[in-house]
């Protein structure tokens, strides 16, 4: 009560002074006193704000839980991955020597350009995939067969110094020896020359070459079994076509043999020559026997014996002109014309000819390919051989811990975008 009074008379005396006149020092006082209780309301309403601006986002129901998950989320997706990387790569991956050589395949003849070499200046597309049949050999399981057993890849891919993790299990199946295969022997073609670029990586310099020199070997073989075959398959062709051809010149001469003595007459040109030359010669007697004839016929009756003669004889040469000319020509349509022998002749000597042309090119076909098998027609030109590297090119430490940082950073900073926007979405 006692304390009530004093305020009930102090705001009596505020009133009472507010109503009457109030000099300057009151004046001043009533201000100061409005200014502090505009600024304590103020204060009150700045808290108040924040208050409510705080009670939003992280207001929310399972924001701790949230804000725990992406700590774990971080250390799971980006510290484990890069401290791992920088680990193993730092401290335990075994280095890696490369070995690199450089060669080209090429053919015993110079090639000769078609209409895409023509316009692109690219090498013919012969030598392009004589190039292409090396490197998918140099890929394939027969190559690692082949080197394993001459080489022992297995026992150079798992020595007792290299890490686990990039060495060899010897156990493997050798699908998953050809796959390791590939991940350490790299191939690319630098065009337009159509250069091989060899690179073969292993735990040590000497390995590395020896495997290097294995595959250019190897590839080396490879072609020389391609240019044997492609010499027994040309020398075995030519063959076959002499002979054939031999065969097919042999029939052709017995087949005009056998006319000629069928038909009696060795050409039919010269007989018909010499057929020619008995009808002209009738006929030069029939001339003569006619203007004979009428020239005794002024004096002589035509029914004297030297008339009838003389017609008699006219008479016999007409025949033999008519039979030699049926002969020739076939009037009485008799098969054994000399026009038929003829044309039956003549179409067995232009066959006989055909024969022996074609006979005389496989004899020269066979001696090409008999030249040509002496010599390569593919081999490889290594122009850079590989030699003992002196420093280890791989693994590449640097960079791979950093990919291995910026890809975690991507990964972990879209799944928290991600989860931020669902939740956002969530608590509309």
């Amino acid at each position: 009560m006692a304390d009530k009074m004093p305020t009930e008379m102090s705001t009596q005396d505020s009133n009472n002074r507010r109503r009457g006149n109030l000099s300057p020092r009151e004046r001043s006082q009533l201000i100061a006193e409005a200014l502090s209780d505009a600024a304590r309301r103020m204060r009150f309403s700045t808290r108040s704000r924040r208050a409510l601006s705080s009670g939003g986002f992280r207001a929310r129901p399972g924001q701790r839980i949230q804000q725990i998950a992406f700590i774990v989320s971080f250390v799971v997706m980006v510290a484990i991955p890069i401290l791992g990387a920088a680990l193993y790569y730092g401290l335990i991956a075994s280095n890696q020597y490369a070995a690199e050589a450089r060669f080209t395949v090429r053919g015993g003849a110079a090639p000769k350009l078609d209409s895409l070499a023509a316009l692109t200046g690219v090498p013919a597309m012969q030598i392009i995939q004589d190039t292409q049949i090396v490197i998918n050999f140099i890929q394939s399981r027969a190559i690692v067969e082949q080197l394993d057993h001459k080489l022992d890849l297995r026992a150079m891919f798992n020595r007792p110094s290299v890490d686990s993790f990039s060495s060899l299990d010897p156990e493997k199946p050798i699908e998953k020896f050809v796959r390791y295969w590939r991940s350490m022997v790299e191939t690319s073609v630098q065009m337009p020359a159509g250069i091989v670029v060899l690179t073969v990586r292993a735990f040590s310099p000497e390995d590395a070459t020896k495997i290097a020199n294995g595959i250019l070997e190897a590839s080396e073989s490879l072609i020389n079994d391609m240019n044997a075959r492609m010499r027994h398959d040309a020398l075995a062709l030519s063959e076959l076509e002499q002979k054939r051809a031999g065969e097919q010149l042999t029939a052709a001469h017995a087949a005009l043999e056998k006319a000629r003595n069928d038909e009696g007459m060795l050409s039919a040109e010269g007989t018909a020559d010499a057929v020619n030359g008995l009808i002209n010669t009738a006929r030069s007697d029939l001339l003569k026997m006619q203007q004979e004839y009428e020239t005794q016929k002024r004096n002589v009756s035509v029914e004297a014996p030297q008339m009838r003669y003389l017609q008699s004889r006219m008479n016999a040469t007409n025949e033999q002109i008519a039979l030699l000319q049926a002969k020739l020509t076939n009037q009485t349509n008799d098969a054994g014309a000399v026009s038929n022998v003829m044309s039956k002749l003549n179409y067995l000597e232009l066959n006989r000819q055909i024969s022996e042309k074609l006979y005389g090119s496989s004899i020269a076909a066979l001696e090409r390919a008999r030249i040509s098998s002496e010599s390569k027609m593919l081999y490889i030109n290594s122009f850079v051989l590989p030699v003992l590297p002196q420093e280890a090119r791989y693994p590449r430490r640097f960079l791979i811990v950093c990919g291995v940082a910026i890809v975690s950073l991507l990964s972990w900073g879209l799944l928290c975008g991600l989860a931020t926007l669902v939740r956002n979405n969530m608590a509309r």
